[in-house]
C-alpha cells in the first residue's frame, strides 16, 4: 500500500464517518416512515442494521473509485449496479421487505425510489469525496 500522510488518513476517517451518518439518519427515516422492514437477526443501531451501514460505505467508496477510474457516469451508477443482486438477494431470502405505496415497484418488489436513493448516494459520495480528499493548499 502506499504511503498516507496522517492528514490524508484523517480525511478518509471523516469521508467515511459521514458516509455511516448519512446511512444511519437515512435508514432510521425510511425505517421509521414504514417504507420498509428489515428482518430481525441483524445487529444494530436504532434498528438500522450495521451491515446496511457498511454497505452504504463501501457502496460510497465503490463509486469515489469508479469515478476516478471511468467517469461521471459510471461513478453514479454504481450504487444502483451494486444494490441490484442485493434487492433479488433480500427478495428470496427475507433479509428485508419493501412496504407498498410510496413509488411503484420494479425489480423484486424494490420502488423506483430506492434506486433514486442509490443514485444520490453515489452522487454524495463522490462530491463529499471531491470536497474533502482535495488536496488544501
Amino acid at each position: 500500500m502506499k504511503y498516507q500522510p496522517a492528514f490524508q488518513k484523517r480525511r478518509l476517517l471523516t469521508v467515511n464517518i459521514i458516509f455511516a451518518l448519512t446511512a444511519l439518519i437515512i435508514e432510521w427515516v425510511g425505517i421509521s416512515l414504514n417504507m420498509y422492514v428489515y428482518a430481525d437477526n441483524f445487529l444494530t443501531i436504532f434498528n438500522v442494521p450495521v451491515i446496511i451501514i457498511a454497505s452504504w460505505i463501501a457502496i460510497g467508496n465503490a463509486s469515489w473509485i469508479v469515478y476516478k477510474k471511468f467517469s461521471w457516469i459510471a461513478g453514479l451508477l454504481t450504487g444502483i449496479i451494486i444494490d441490484l443482486p442485493l434487492e433479488f438477494l433480500a427478495f428470496h431470502f427475507g433479509w428485508w421487505t419493501w412496504i407498498p405505496g410510496w413509488s411503484p415497484a420494479v425489480f423484486f418488489n424494490a420502488p423506483i425510489v430506492n434506486f433514486l436513493v442509490y443514485l444520490g448516494v453515489s452522487l454524495g459520495s463522490i462530491l463529499t469525496y471531491n470536497h474533502i480528499m482535495k488536496p488544501k493548499l
